[in-house]
């Protein structure tokens, strides 16, 4: 196959710029899954060394509780507050001309907690319930 695109001179450049595209798109391709996990072993890592460097600061200290290192974005429990005032002001004026000021104001709160993952089996059986 490459005699063949070595023999012709300057027409198989674009078949040759074509096949190191596809190789290239298939090494990228191929390497993304190592890449992926690279990134997901040092979140890992990380994790596990946050938690032991709280772990080892808080050893002589009375806290109640255990301490988590995961996260559960599933449990989170968001209330939201939102008010609004609209105002419209019509004028209207000799010979048919009119002007409309619209005036809206709105107000929000939110509030946001997210479960540990121990609550999480009683979070869940919480918002089958509602």
């Amino acid at each position: 196959m490459f005699r063949s695109l070595k023999n012709k001179k300057a027409q198989a450049v674009s078949g040759e710029y074509v096949l190191l595209f596809f190789l290239v798109i298939g090494m990228m391709t191929a390497m993304s899954i190592y890449f992926r996990r690279t990134i997901q072993a040092r979140i890992y890592d990380a994790n596990g060394t946050m938690f032991n460097i709280v772990k080892d600061r808080t050893a002589g200290l009375n806290i109640v509780g255990n301490l988590y290192t995961e996260y559960e974005p599933y449990y989170a429990n968001t209330q939201a507050i939102v008010e609004r005032r609209n105002m419209t002001t019509e004028e209207l004026f000799k010979g048919g001309g009119a002007r409309v000021s619209y005036n809206e104001e709105v107000f929000m709160r939110t509030n946001s907690v997210t479960a540990p993952p121990k609550d999480a089996k009683q979070y869940e059986e919480d918002m089958l319930n509602n």
